[in-house]
């Protein structure tokens, strides 16, 4: 592969370039390098932002063939190449375009000449693009300081048990330490500097030369109001895939409230940090004042996390859309469930809708009371029924989270769970409930409440697996169980029609495990079980997101509809499915053979 040649870089480094990586939603502009911008130039310093995902959407012509080679980069191929080019190694397919966003960052790089190149790593599904244009950089010996972080950055590379891609970094880097993504990025000196936690400090240290190889930064020592609003200036809006209007991102708090034990967030947030309400209403104002845009994600864990600063920040925008009601402003959230009490009255639900709250996203988890207590979740289904009605009278759309097979399911908790679904028809029909979206069974991690009591309760896993873990007081729950599990919500959301974002490419990764880790697995859990799988029916859609634009929604749903596959025609034939169904044992082993009869 020839080199590219550059235009003359500036005479007048630029203090630091925040650069965010693919593959990230493009709904909205990335606010984590924004806001360390905006920290910097707050310090005295010069700093600008970039988001790579927008060069790749650049080069793919099209936000459809993006979502298409979006894919590519969040997983891994099965087979490990023997080739010297990486590019070949790391991808199945899309070489040439993958190459030219390769030289396309590098060559913008080049051109502005930073001091320090600052990589923002947000999740694990960025680590490809990570570790591709940090090796050519090395490669291509440009002399540049690179630091990174990021909640990917303090993340295993692709997960533990993606063991091919830790193969094919071996191949071309040597043994694989057992550590996170970031540190083994540090260890092969690809990176120089780490920041394992907040930045919004951390980054005017490493500017200033402050700052050791490694820091871990917690939110405990930040006053989030003294932290400049964020700072959208160099990104062009006009290219991100809002949907139906303009939205951009601001945060609100840091951490959690909740202390759930499947999540990671207690571990890496161990301290709940908020602004006040008034501090965040003022800033969603500023932001419209400065690029006419009236939508905003609030990206924290709960908005609602605090109740007294929830308060506040409802009255407060309520306040002003009433009194600029041509320049009313809407947002969007993650909100959490609370046991109903005399807090939680018309004038709370009422205030919430004025403040212009549109859409709220609700971890639920499960229709089990048993299965959320054991979790830590705080709030019973009762009291799920309750907020979803009050949503419901406003008309105040949600997003619902399922998973299923957390270490203490039973079969009755399961069936719990499909339950709560099917009840839930109502408000899917009518709008209220937007989208379910049903994630891959419980996988064991060690940056979580539950990893640090597994010995407590009798939860055994073998070292360096998410996969391979049982419970001794639920031995039932075996790998080949949540498999089928899984894929009975998936059949059955599917033949009630629900809304559903399908998570596509996480179910085939789940389904790539049994195939790639069969053998494992086998000798975990004992003899394999008979599993269904409907394989051609879970490559219908390109890409999921958690919020799937409306038109891509009515697509998938015409693809559904013109698809003559057997599975398909099968799984419509219950769309008819009378709202009064009991999923009992015996109403579920009836709907189980229709579905499944090809």
């Amino acid at each position: 592969m020839e080199s590219i040649k550059y235009t003359m870089p500036y005479t007048k480094p630029l203090d630091m370039l925040i650069v965010a990586l693919p593959v990230l939603d493009l709904q909205y502009p990335p606010a984590g390098p924004a806001i360390l911008k905006g920290c910097l130039q707050n310090a005295g310093y010069t700093a600008q932002t970039l988001d790579f995902n927008m060069e790749l959407l650049n080069l793919c012509g099209s936000k459809e063939r993006f979502y298409q080679v979006q894919y590519n980069f969040e997983n891994v191929s099965t087979d490990i190449i023997d080739s010297k080019d990486p590019v070949i190694a790391f991808f199945d397919k899309d070489h040439d375009l993958i190459r030219q966003w390769v030289d396309l960052c590098i060559e913008q790089i080049v051109r502005i000449n930073p001091r320090w190149l600052a990589l923002s790593v947000f999740t694990y599904k960025s680590h490809k693009a990570t570790l591709l244009l940090l090796a050519e950089i090395r490669r291509r010996k440009i002399k540049l300081q690179i630091s990174m972080g990021g909640r990917g950055a303090s993340a295993f590379a692709l997960g533990p048990d993606h063991s091919e891609f830790k193969h094919k970094i071996i191949h071309f880097f040597g043994p694989y330490p057992k550590k996170n993504f970031g540190q083994t990025m540090q260890e092969y000196g690809l990176i120089d500097k780490l920041i394992e936690g907040d930045g919004e400090q951390a980054i005017i240290d490493l500017v200033k030369g402050d700052m050791p190889d490694k820091v871990m930064a917690n939110v405990a020592d930040i006053d989030l109001e003294s932290v400049p609003f964020v700072d959208f200036g160099d990104y062009d809006l006009k290219g991100y895939d809002f949907v139906n209007e303009p939205i951009l991102p601001i945060t609100g708090s840091k951490g959690c409230v909740r202390k759930c034990r499947f999540c990671d967030i207690p571990v890496l947030w161990p301290k709940y940090k908020w602004r006040s309400g008034h501090h965040i209403a003022e800033e969603m104002i500023h932001l419209y004042n400065t690029h006419g845009v009236r939508k905003f994600y609030l990206t924290d864990s709960l908005v609602n996390g605090s109740l007294k600063a929830f308060s506040d920040f409802t009255k407060t925008l309520a306040e002003y859309n009433t009194e600029n009601p041509d320049k009313s402003l809407k947002w969007v959230g993650q909100y959490i469930t609370r046991k109903m009490s005399n807090a939680l009255n018309d004038e709370y639900y009422d205030r919430l809708k004025a403040s212009g709250g549109e859409g709220l996203t609700i971890g639920v988890e499960s229709g089990s009371d048993a299965v959320r207590e054991h979790m830590k979740k705080q709030f019973r289904t009762v009291d799920v029924d309750h907020e979803i009605a009050e949503f419901d009278k406003r008309g105040i759309v949600c997003v619902l989270l399922f998973f299923s097979c957390y270490p203490t399911e039973t079969w009755q908790d399961f069936l719990d769970t499909a339950d709560m679904l099917m009840r839930y028809r109502k408000y899917c029909a009518n709008g209220t409930v937007y989208k379910l979206t049903l994630g891959t069974p419980y996988t064991h991690h060690p940056d979580t409440p539950l990893w640090l009591i597994q010995d407590e309760i009798g939860l055994e896993s073998e070292e360096g697996s998410d996969i391979l873990w049982r419970l001794k007081s639920n031995p039932d729950l075996t790998f080949y169980e949540r498999v089928r599990r899984r894929l009975i919500l998936q059949e059955v959301t599917t033949a009630l029609k629900l809304p559903m974002s399908r998570n596509t490419p996480e179910l085939n990764q789940l389904i790539d495990s049994l195939r790639l880790h069969g053998k494992k697995i086998k000798r975990y859990f004992g003899k394999k079980k008979q599993i269904e799988i409907l394989p051609d029916y879970y490559d219908l859609t390109p890409y999921d997101n958690l919020l799937m634009p409306l038109d891509l929604q009515k697509q998938c749903n015409e693809i559904m509809q013109n698809n003559k596959r057997d599975t398909v025609r099968i799984l419509l034939q219950h769309k008819d499915i009378k709202d009064d169904i009991k999923f009992d044992n015996d109403s579920y082993t009836n709907l189980k053979q229709s579905l499944l009869k090809i």
